[in-house]
């Protein structure tokens, strides 16, 4: 007997659309006297040297004088970047919502000078070499530009090259800033202490200014692999730690029911100790340092599969994997395992809604995967009715054969292929 897990609480969102373009979300959650303000914007790369120029512009806003202002009465500002989005954070008390609004508006019309210029370069250059170091990201960058015939499109790069960084001009984040800061495609998120309405129109007052400066470019998506795909080895002499990194294109997004699908089959295949992955590779046969399924995005959704493994155990890893996601695409899951899946996305979601970073980042999560702000009630509500069919057609997606990717470490015993 299976029991039906609760629903994540709806929160009330207000959505509206200033007149530059600017779209905005505003939802109410007072379990603390803050604000969190984050401001996502559109990145449409096409080379290193464009990834080069938005870290390096997005490192110089830690400098701006609006910066220090909002962090001397005990703000903060943060800017990260996920795929395409550049995400820039402001957060204060309650009482400062003017000044976040302010903020914003000073950051999304700044100018740049050479301090500012040299202090973001050195930041991201000594950030792009920490990357560089790293065998689990030079793996993911393995993966990516497998997939894509060979070249790594800039938005899966989670740091440029350092040399493209370090190449960067005034010009060049001028440039990029008069490219990428526009209203247009950019999505503000708003939650914390506030009247949802009044604060609309404050941030939407602020940013009124904010205009085009660049004519309108739809985002150009990438294109689809044109080779079969394969997994390939990557020689690493010496190294006794193996990253597997597979990528397979998930069911397509048809609506939010194929969504919530996919993130409950990830789940079952790998996203929990109790998954498949983790209960095979990890508990009966103890290979596993650490191993995972999960949905990723790229223009499109994605199971992507990660294990790290000792060099000795990677054959026999590969062995596993493929055994279990060819019984997966042709079995799907039972109902016990639909049911935990549920239950825990269903409180990941409720855990996430209650607090307001939580519901920032849902909110930041469901922009950058190009679905509405109602995600964060259709999501929970998808999965709570998705059935065992809707699983089985989203498991389908998980054959051997259509998974790419790389198996990175010493190949000196590494078969000749891997089938």
């Amino acid at each position: 007997m299976t029991t039906t897990a609760p629903r994540a609480p709806a929160p009330d969102i207000a959505t509206g659309q200033a007149p530059n373009g600017l779209t905005l979300t505003a939802t109410a959650l007072n379990t603390v006297p803050l604000i969190q303000a984050r401001l996502a914007l559109r990145l449409d790369f096409d080379t290193p040297a464009d990834l080069a120029a938005s870290d390096v512009l997005a490192a110089s806003w830690s400098q701006h004088p609006a910066t220090a202002r909002l962090e001397q009465v005990g703000g903060t500002v943060s800017v990260n970047r996920k795929r395409r989005w550049l995400l820039l954070t402001v957060q204060a008390t309650a009482d400062r919502q003017q000044l976040l609004a302010d903020t914003l508006a000073e950051l999304t019309a700044a100018a740049y000078n050479p301090s500012m210029l040299e202090t973001a370069v050195s930041k991201v250059t000594q950030q792009a070499a920490l990357a560089a170091s790293q065998p689990a990201v030079d793996a993911a960058r393995q993966m990516w530009a497998h997939y894509y015939d060979g070249t790594l499109p800039p938005a899966a790069d989670p740091s440029p090259p350092a040399d493209a960084a370090a190449r960067i001009t005034l010009n060049d984040i001028t440039a990029a800033h008069a490219r990428y800061v526009t209203p247009r495609h950019a999505h503000l998120a708003i939650v914390g202490a506030i009247d949802t309405s009044q604060c609309l129109a404050a941030f939407a007052a602020a940013l009124a200014p904010w205009q085009h400066t660049t004519p309108a470019t739809a985002p150009t998506p990438l294109a689809a692999p044109t080779t079969t795909p394969t997994i390939a080895t990557r020689h690493r002499p010496g190294q006794q730690q193996t990253q597997i990194r597979l990528v397979a294109p998930a069911q397509p997004r048809t609506g939010i029911h194929a969504f919530a699908a996919n993130q409950i089959a990830a789940a079952i295949l790998g996203g929990s100790f109790s998954s498949r992955i983790n209960t095979v590779l990890r508990e009966q046969h103890g290979l596993a340092y650490r191993c995972r399924a999960a949905t990723d995005y790229l223009d499109q959704d994605f199971f992507v599969i990660e294990v790290d493994v000792h060099t000795r155990h990677a054959q026999q890893a590969m062995h596993h994997l493929h055994d279990l996601t060819a019984t997966f695409a042709a079995h799907g899951p039972n109902e016990d395992e639909l049911a935990a899946a549920t239950g825990f996305i269903t409180g990941a979601y409720t855990i996430n809604l209650g607090s307001q970073s939580g519901r920032g980042s849902l909110l930041t999560a469901a922009i950058t995967q190009d679905l509405p702000p109602s995600a964060l009630t259709d999501v929970p509500r998808a999965v709570a009715c998705t059935t065992l069919t809707d699983i089985h057609a989203a498991a389908a997606h998980c054959q051997p054969t259509r998974f790419a990717g790389v198996v990175c470490g010493d190949a000196t015993h590494f078969p000749d292929q891997w089938t």
